[in-house]
């Protein structure tokens, strides 16, 4: 791998580095990244070029990294929908018979209020 820059009218080479994990490669100044070939093995990719990221330490992702991401976030973000209108009727169900539970209560309250007026009758009677 071999990088050049533009200075004084020329192409001067620029020297390889090597970064973390053993990975050479060629550092944009004006960008501030690598540009390197990553490394092959398990996991990784087959030795493409790739732009390396020295001060967050690595790789940046590729355009199949990203949309896999994407995926991802877009199957998160249906699942969280399902919860959130779950959530949404269970709310609504809670409402309701916390309504019905107020009302109940209400009813009870006046039938006590009964009692105790014919209790109250009967002791004077």
């Amino acid at each position: 791998l071999a990088g050049f820059a533009l200075c004084a009218g020329g192409y001067a080479p620029l020297p390889e580095e090597t970064l973390a994990g053993g990975v050479a490669g060629v550092r944009s100044e004006k960008l501030g990244l690598c540009l390197c070939v990553e490394p092959c093995g398990p996991g990784l990719l087959d030795g493409s070029l790739r732009w390396y990221d020295p001060a967050a330490g690595g790789f940046l992702p590729t355009s199949q990294e990203l949309a896999d991401d994407k995926r991802c976030l877009a199957d998160d973000n249906r699942h969280l929908a399902d919860n959130n209108r779950r959530l949404a009727d269970d709310n609504r169900r809670l409402a309701d018979d916390n309504r019905r539970l107020a009302g109940d209560k209400r009813q009870a309250e006046a039938k006590v209020a009964e009692l105790e007026v014919l209790i109250e009758k009967m002791r004077r009677g």
